[in-house]
């Protein structure tokens, strides 16, 4: 996977709702309330609310609003809130690695910044593909590495369960775990629907 800045292009495969008004059905009054209150809640109190290039993913997903609404509400709530993810650096490295899994180079490219801000610099998010044999990464950035990457492949061995449960606990294993999976749909969804394609 090759690290570069993001760039947005149009969407390739499904039209992305970045306004109220591109909602094809907003003029029904049932979806016009549910678009409200994606937008409401994606930018409260804008008089002209819009959802940015880069989460594209949810601008795709409210061709369902309602869809759209809870898992904007799902990553916000994962992103913030669990206690695992109050380690950015962790989370950024555990979701670029579900990335460059799946090969989702516009969830990976979205997330090159955050990721630096996180501590995960540049060299770190080119080097995934070789994080065994890369003295780059510490200890614990490999075992969160080997954990997402068996948890998106669907084999994790109880060895390295136990190990992991060893270094978070088990609420943090069930968090870090939830982490993984939640990512995996991103990529997956965003693989399939392809923005910026």
């Amino acid at each position: 996977m090759t690290a570069k800045p993001m760039e947005i292009e149009t969407v390739a495969r499904l039209t992305a709702i970045h306004r109220p008004a591109d909602h094809p059905q907003s003029r029904h009054e049932g979806t016009a309330r549910e678009v409200a209150e994606l937008f409401e809640y994606l930018c409260p109190n804008s008089t002209a609310p819009q959802i940015d290039r880069s989460h594209d993913g949810i601008a795709i997903a409210a061709q369902n609003p309602r869809l759209a609404l809870n898992l904007a509400q799902l990553s916000r709530f994962m992103a913030l809130e669990l206690q695992w993810c109050r380690r950015p650096d962790l989370r950024e490295l555990a979701i670029q690695a579900v990335n460059a899994h799946f090969g989702c180079e516009y969830s990976f490219n979205s997330r090159i910044r955050a990721a630096e801000a996180a501590g995960i610099g540049i060299d770190l998010q080119r080097a995934l593909p070789q994080w065994r044999l890369n003295a780059l990464f510490n200890a614990e950035q490999k075992l969160v590495i080997e954990y997402t990457l068996a948890v998106v492949g669907g084999k994790v061995p109880d060895d390295l369960f136990a190990r992991v449960v060893a270094s978070f606990g088990e609420k943090g294993t069930v968090e870090f775990t939830a982490v993984a999976g939640f990512w995996a749909f991103w990529a997956m969804f965003l693989n399939a629907t392809r923005p910026g394609a």
